[in-house]
């Protein structure tokens, strides 16, 4: 299966969420629909990613997740921001992970790069345009990674997933954020132009990838209690993901 033409291999869909959902995955190649979402975050919605972060709460609950007591890096040196986006957790990375641990940083779109670049001004972080189903960097490279709301925007989340378990050294830990099956959901994917996941299956092919869950997070009580907030899920990566796997 290649990266370009590979199809979404979870169940379909039915219901209002589904037809609430954003149809531009779905209409075009994977090929055309990744052009067109680097278009869309190197332009106006990606600039408004900061003001939409402030209005919706995430700039602030992303603290809630990267500190000690949630998401702890204390002790990584080897730190990947996948998808950073406009460096929201980035930062966060950076305010509790030891004074001698490294930032790596990728983003399939140049301008948010040159965002994040602006937030964050240190030398001890480094930027790369990527792909998250081909990334630059070496087997084991890391002992920790966060990957926020990027998933969603693949045909089939093992494209990313193996990539992220590849990366990630055995033992390393992964927080993981991804759009969820829900009517909030759902409303978001319309906005963002992505799909949605369902948490079980989600969980299941995150194990055939080698990469076990091993708490589920959330931002606040309230999302827990109205089930709010997508997906949020620290894993541990078990062993290499066999590449024959369906």
């Amino acid at each position: 299966m290649t990266s370009s033409e590979s199809t979404a291999t979870d169940s379909p869909r039915k219901g209002l969420t589904a037809a609430l959902e954003s149809s531009q995955p779905r209409r075009r190649s994977f090929t055309d629909y990744r052009r067109f979402i680097q278009n869309h975050y190197d332009g106006l919605p990606g600039a408004l990613t900061a003001v939409t972060g402030l209005l919706t709460g995430h700039e602030a609950l992303a603290g809630r997740l990267i500190r000690p007591g949630a998401f702890d890096v204390r002790g990584c040196k080897r730190i990947l921001d996948a998808a950073c986006g406009n460096g929201r957790y980035s930062r966060f990375l950076l305010r509790h992970a030891d004074a001698d641990a490294i930032l790596t940083t990728f983003d399939l779109s140049p301008r948010m790069l040159t965002r994040a670049r602006a937030r964050l001004k240190s030398e001890r972080v480094s930027h790369a345009v990527a792909d998250l189903t081909r990334l630059p960097y070496a087997d084991a490279s890391f002992d920790a990674i966060v990957c926020g709301w990027v998933l969603e925007h693949l045909p089939d989340p093992r494209l990313g997933l193996r990539e992220l378990a590849r990366v990630l050294q055995p033992g390393g830990k992964l927080l993981l954020l991804s759009t969820e099956d829900t009517l909030t959901g759902a409303m978001c994917s319309r906005l963002w132009h992505c799909r949605t996941y369902n948490r079980v299956e989600l969980r299941q092919i995150s194990a055939e990838c080698g990469l076990r869950w091993e708490r589920e997070m959330w931002f606040s009580g309230m999302h827990r209690l109205l089930k709010l907030g997508g997906i949020i899920v620290e894993m541990r990566r078990a062993s290499l993901p066999d590449s024959h796997s369906a």
